[in-house]
């Protein structure tokens, strides 16, 4: 019952602050009004919305401000563990896994463990999509990372959460059963580090943040940045999930 509120709790938030079902909810507004006026009206307001929330620069802008920039760690010291957030596996239709565009994140566990900068990973996270009962993400991986010549050793799994709040409060149990000495290295996407680093200290873990996979907040600017895009508008639900679900944890805690 826990899953199935926290899914539909975070369905009803994706609609309430998505950008893009404001203005498909205006088009239709469009078309059942027939006043003129109000016709007008909704068109022009969705007008305006879809050239705000399509303009790369202005989503840019928002993401510099929301989420921090890339973390040099080449001088500090190895961490023994890095915890690595879920979400950038995916099943399809045969509940197989494969890379989705939040790879990067598992890139960079790669790339820090072979670089000597972690000694071991905590991959945080099961299987948080009700529909798909047969796709396990830790453990698959865990394969994907042993096949990059990572040992088992110094692979660490917890399936059993389904969201970051669940991903906090079991790492930290994990990672005190194992006597693993901190500061954590959190691994997680940019513009999911604010929230996630939040609810990580709140469990009462020392963690030092990782961002990657960045959507946006690094892109330069030309005469191109002023034609709305279809991606940018999509990539707004993403932010609005994370700033709404921070400021909600943050006033209920």
């Amino acid at each position: 019952m826990h899953q199935i509120g926290h899914q539909i709790g975070s369905f009803i938030l994706s609609i309430i602050f998505s950008p893009s079902i404001w203005i498909i909810f205006l088009i239709i507004l469009y078309i059942v009004f027939k006043s003129p006026e109000k016709k007008r009206r909704t068109i022009t307001w969705a007008l305006i919305l879809f050239l705000v929330f399509s303009n790369p620069i202005i989503l840019n802008e928002y993401a510099k401000w929301w989420q921090p920039k890339p973390r040099d760690i080449s001088k500090d010291s190895p961490f023994s563990c890095a915890i690595l957030l879920g979400g950038f596996g995916s099943p399809d239709v045969d509940e197989t896994g494969y890379f989705n565009s939040t790879a990067d994140r598992f890139i960079q566990a790669e790339k820090l463990y072979k670089l000597g900068k972690i000694q071991h990973i905590l991959i945080n996270g099961g299987n948080g999509k009700l529909k798909m009962k047969g796709f396990n993400e830790a453990e698959w991986a865990k394969k994907e990372f042993i096949a990059m010549g990572i040992p088992d050793t110094a692979i660490l799994t917890e399936d059993r959460s389904k969201n970051t709040a669940d991903n906090a409060e079991n790492a930290k149990m994990l990672l005190d059963s194992v006597g693993l000495k901190p500061p954590f290295l959190l691994i997680t996407s940019a513009h999911h580090i604010p929230r996630a680093s939040m609810q990580f200290k709140h469990a009462g873990l020392d963690i030092v943040n990782y961002p990657c996979s960045y959507f946006a907040g690094k892109d330069s600017y030309d005469l191109t940045s002023l034609i709305p895009r279809m991606d940018i508008l999509i990539g707004w639900d993403f932010y609005m999930k994370e700033t709404v679900g921070y400021l909600i944890y943050k006033i209920k805690k």
